[in-house]
């Protein structure tokens, strides 16, 4: 024993040793990755801002095709060609024939653009291998400096080819607004530079077109794409520009984008992991103190599995119980009918066979005796009906409970025509249960509310139900005596009573028939009255079973304690 604490340190200095060595290997690959997101999302910007380029012309190629084709398609007029680079503000507009030849041009064409046409530069070949646009490098240079935009023409003759020369600062202000959306960090610049180095379009404020940015050392850094570090430090990545020969280039400073794994930043994580191991030190010498712990929370839970393993047993020793009690009380109720019936018989043909010979007081004895027979009679089946909640279930079908309730009142309708009372029987919800059970639960709840009512006042019942989520909740409400709250819970006992046997006949079944029925079903019933005001009863049984012939839990060791259940007082 006094070498294992020992063991355990040098085990747990090897695992923190070997901990740290791991955690040093990742903070240097968190780094490396934390450098390779960052060029990632700087790379990413750049490809994001040529395809939004590309998609720019492209939407201005398709959107003006029709309209092209019409009015260049066939016969070419000036006026037309005029009109077009007035409207646009072109510096000249160009048709080319299949064959590479000019067929029209706009007045003021140089003549040098048009040769330079004819002899099929690199967008124009662009457009002849089925590109639906193609832009050019900046043709000529200073005030005539032009780029040029080509677009296929279909006709009848054979494909045409529309060029449109255009100044550079037309198109300048507006791709650098489009650059100016697109995310970059802080201190980055955007440019749209073409194969000779020119400002196309920038994000960068103050910058002028066709003039090299200011940069030193982006264009012979960036003249072959790509990416990486340029000047004093600063970092650029770039992307191609589809259909011309231009690209996107993003630049930013090294110090800003990678600020995270540069400078004393970079230092932090290797700072906590320092103090991180100087932590686990302190904390070895605590493992002794732990482990004696461990030890005594193992032999706790040892122990406790023991307890629950008991529990366990007297739960099924119970549950065992509960089952054999409740057939005795099956078998008991049974056997009791036969002698009881019997005394029944003798008595009434004692009442009639020597009635007259009996005094005043055997008369009277012999009627008590027959009243506690029926009351007897009443009470054996009452259990027997408890009894057989769970060993007579029948199988869950589709129930409508309107239906139920219908033949409730019919079976009920010599008792409502003498009490004088009525009962209302709003929409209730198809449920799966026991249709026997749910029969013998509302017409217990209907009986009661014509029973307890109260005196000079004709009863009301009124019946309703709705679907609350999952469970189906119906609801019998009445207008007789009511109850004092406090004993909602009581009255679902077994032979629980709130009044005597000779104010209200009974035998204090009904309710917790109702109960373990409701219970059976997987469900509940609760109660709530005001005294003199009525009582009402919620049921909530759910509308659905996994399987149709699921039936509910037995009666619980608890029950059995507070006395719900039947064998609890047989």
């Amino acid at each position: 024993m006094r070498s294992s604490p020992r063991l355990v340190l040098a085990v747990a200095t090897a695992v923190l040793v070997a901990l740290m060595a791991t955690f040093a290997v990742q903070i240097e690959r968190s780094q490396s990755k934390s450098r390779d997101d960052v060029e990632e999302r700087i790379r990413e910007r750049a490809q994001v801002s040529s395809a939004l380029t590309e998609s720019i012309f492209a939407s201005t190629s398709g959107s003006a095709a029709a309209e092209n084709t019409r009015r260049f398609g066939g016969d070419v007029s000036e006026a037309d060609l005029i009109e077009q680079v007035q409207a646009s503000g072109l510096v000249y507009l160009v048709v080319l024939g299949p064959s590479g030849e000019v067929l029209a041009s706009s007045p003021g064409t140089p003549e040098a653009s048009l040769d330079a046409l004819r002899a099929g530069p690199a967008h124009i070949r662009r457009v002849r291998a089925g590109a639906p646009f193609a832009l050019s490098d900046e043709v000529g240079d200073g005030r005539s400096a032009t780029l040029e935009y080509a677009q296929p023409i279909l006709s009848r003759a054979g494909s045409r080819i529309l060029v449109s020369g255009f100044p550079p600062k037309l198109i300048h202000a507006f791709l650098g607004g489009y650059l100016a959306q697109v995310p970059n960090t802080a201190s980055g610049e955007a440019y749209i530079i073409d194969s000779g180095g020119v400002v196309v379009g920038s994000a960068v404020e103050g910058s002028i077109p066709t003039i090299r940015p200011e940069d030193e050392g982006l264009i012979p850094a960036s003249d072959g794409g790509g990416e990486g570090a340029y000047g004093d430090g600063r970092y650029f990545t770039s992307s191609p520009v589809g259909n011309t020969p231009w690209h996107v280039v993003v630049t930013a400073s090294e110090a800003n984008l990678f600020s995270s794994v540069r400078g004393s930043r970079k230092w932090v994580p290797w700072l906590l992991l320092v103090g991180f191991g100087a932590a686990a030190v302190g904390v070895l010498f605590l493992i002794r103190r732990v482990l004696l712990g461990a030890v005594r929370l193992a032999s706790a839970n040892a122990q406790l599995g023991t307890t629950n393993a008991a529990l366990e047993r007297r739960a099924q020793e119970l549950a065992r119980s509960n089952a054999e009690l409740e057939q005795f009380a099956s078998i008991a109720s049974h056997d009791l009918r036969e002698p009881l019936r019997k005394v029944q018989i003798f008595a009434a043909q004692l009442e009639a066979k020597e009635g007259e010979r009996l005094t005043e007081d055997g008369r009277g004895y012999l009627r008590r005796m027959s009243r506690a027979g029926e009351r007897m009679q009443l009470l054996i089946d009452d259990l027997l009906k408890f009894s057989r909640v769970a060993t007579h279930a029948q199988p869950f079908v589709e129930v409508d409970m309107v239906d139920v309730v219908h033949d409730c009142v019919d079976d009920l309708e010599v008792v409502i025509a003498e009490s004088g009372g009525t009962v209302d029987v709003g929409e209730l919800p198809a449920i799966q249960a026991d249709p026997a059970q749910m029969r013998q639960m509302m017409q217990n709840l209907i009986s009661n509310a014509l029973k307890f009512r109260r005196e000079g006042v004709a009863p009301e019942v009124r019946i309703a139900g709705h679907l609350r989520g999952r469970l189906a909740e119906v609801t019998v409400a009445d207008n007789g005596i009511g109850f004092d709250p406090r004993y909602a819970t009581r009255i679902f006992r077994v032979f629980e009573r709130l009044h005597g046997k000779d104010a209200y006949p009974g035998t204090g079944v009904g309710l917790a028939l109702c109960r373990k029925i409701a219970e059976r079903h997987g469900g509940a019933i609760v109660a709530d009255s005001t005294p003199g005001a009525g009582a009402t009863f919620t049921i909530s049984l759910p509308v659905r079973h996994e399987s149709a012939d699921e039936a509910g839990p037995p009666a619980s060791g608890a029950a059995v304690a507070r006395g719900e259940a039947p064998y609890a007082v047989v």
